[in-house]
């Protein structure tokens, strides 16, 4: 529904089911997440609020079969312009949301627009079953977590009642006299585990897990994909009986960049252990036409079938700086570049598309051959900013939004004056995953170096979760340590870390004694 928000609010009320449960995200689609674990007939997301992708991911899967999800929007006309409340997310100071293009927006509408304003979602034939007994796939996932010795990798598309599945296993190892552990990135996502068994799981926070080292004789890891791979290892290294359950397509992470990384490790680490796949929706229909949209429109089916064919020719690599607004306008490239970043990292999200698409400081860069991605980097344009903010900056008394790697220098390396010299961060740096440790990396590095200096930057940064191959990459690349973080970060369990490389002389002289 499309028109102004007084407008779309009346109309959506006459529509709305006499009975059933109704869910409304508006004004507040950070709560989303405390709809994860639930149902409902109706779901009403206010996009005049803020179009957080996110959330809309999230709730989109607590509908069931046959309900109706109202999304409200300014005039398609004019959505695109529209200055969304959810820029400030990733607007970097002192850009306004009115700055923004609007090119995930101009996507989406077309999009929409392609599908008329309806498409049904039949309800699924088991609807309600799994409430009273597991289905065959469940049955199947139960049976091998019940039997296996060694780790089950759980992995299922959402809808399909994997945590429906981790609860009646977690009840029935307790029956079973086994003490049973849970660990996911967050309480929230597990709520669903906890509803579907008798006897719950002793909930554990990842770090938490690995400081405590709690006893256990079976650990569920649920959303393994949005934990780093070299944690999960640590947790297999302690507890040996492990299911690692994650959604393949979702909100939550990158199940097919944990497929390919995890599952690789796994066959050297754990030779023997066993995959199970749930295929069979529960809260919807086969081939349901909203879950495909979402999966479109979100591109939450990429990573893994865009990479074919980069192997079968000797490698000729062409660099190119791409442009976005081609990008946008052109699915095919669209969903290649997504999906290798989506392989390459285990936090890849809907809010990272329209991050990619939209964010006036970022700029995408490739490596290419015969139309085939190998690699693909992000750059975030950083600094340049004003004298006196530099200074309360410094002083701790001011952190504009954004602005990383100059802020980080100013004010916890002690740099006075670094958020006035112009920084180009690293965000991502992605290569397609059969052709690594082949050089395309630092290949992608070099003409990124080139395309700063061009630029008149003075330096460009980097910070990620440190690790001995990451820290020897960067090294090797000329980066200096500039700032190593005092605690380990709660999502990857490693010390976060900022490298460095000169391109001016006054970055030289600022990084003199590094």
């Amino acid at each position: 529904m499309s028109g102004t928000q007084a407008e779309c609010m009346q109309r959506v009320q006459s529509l709305l089911p006499a009975d059933g449960k109704v869910f409304w995200v508006t004004g507040a689609a950070k709560k989303a997440h405390t709809l994860l674990g639930q149902e409902c007939t109706a779901l009403v997301f206010d996009a005049h609020s803020g179009f957080d992708v996110n959330a809309f991911a999230a709730v989109s899967g607590t509908l069931c079969g046959g309900g109706t999800l109202f999304l409200l929007t300014p005039p398609l006309d004019d959505w695109a312009t529209f200055p969304d409340p959810d820029y400030r997310r990733f607007l970097p100071y002192p850009y306004q949301p009115d700055a923004v293009d609007g090119r995930f927006l101009r996507r989406l509408v077309g999009m929409l627009e392609e599908r008329e304003s309806v498409c049904n979602t039949p309800p699924p034939t088991t609807v309600g079953a799994y409430y009273i007994r597991p289905l065959r796939d469940q049955i199947n996932a139960i049976r091998s977590i019940l039997q296996a010795p060694l780790p089950v990798v759980l992995t299922a598309d959402r809808g399909r009642g994997k945590s429906a599945a981790l609860g009646m296993a977690a009840s029935q190892l307790f029956a079973a006299g086994k003490r049973v552990l849970l660990t996911a990135p967050s309480r929230a996502t597990v709520e669903a585990v906890f509803k579907h068994a008798e006897n719950p799981p002793l909930f554990f926070a990842p770090d938490d897990l690995l400081q405590t080292l709690p006893q256990g004789d079976v650990l569920l890891v649920d959303e393994a994909a949005a934990i780093p791979v070299p944690l999960l290892l640590k947790m297999l290294e302690h507890y040996p009986r492990c299911v690692f359950s994650t959604t393949l397509h979702g909100y939550e992470g990158s199940g097919r960049g944990f497929a390919l990384r995890f599952q690789k490790v796994l066959d050297v680490q754990a030779p023997g252990w066993q995959a199970v796949r749930l295929h069979q929706p529960i809260r919807w229909g086969e081939h349901d036409p909203l879950e495909n949209f979402i999966n479109q429109a979100l591109l939450l089916d990429v990573g893994g079938d865009e990479e074919e064919g980069v192997c079968n020719t000797p490698l000729h690599s062409v660099y190119r700086q791409l442009d976005r607004d081609e990008l946008a306008a052109n699915e095919a490239l669209l969903r290649q570049v997504f999906g290798l970043l989506v392989t390459a990292h285990y936090q890849t999200r809907p809010s990272d598309l329209r991050q990619m698409l939209d964010a006036p400081d970022i700029s995408i860069h490739v490596l290419e051959q015969d139309g085939k991605m190998l690699a693909v980097a992000l750059l975030s344009r950083e600094g340049g900013l004003d004298t006196e903010l530099t200074a309360a900056i410094h002083a701790g008394v001011r952190r504009p939004h954004g602005h990383l790697i100059p802020q980080t220098l100013t004010f916890h390396a002690h740099m006075a004056g670094a958020a006035e010299l112009l920084c180009e961060r690293v965000m991502r740096i992605a290569v397609c995953p059969p052709l690594q440790h082949q050089g395309l990396g630092a290949q992608l590095l070099l003409h990124l170096l080139a395309f700063a200096e061009r630029s008149g930057v003075d330096y460009m940064g980097v910070s990620y979760a440190m690790t001995p191959n990451l820290l020897r990459f960067w090294e090797r690349a000329g980066f200096v340590l500039a700032r190593v973080g005092f605690r380990k970060d709660a999502a990857s369990g490693s010390h976060s870390v900022v490298q460095v490389k000169a391109l001016s002389a006054a970055a030289r002289l600022l990084f003199k004694g590094l």
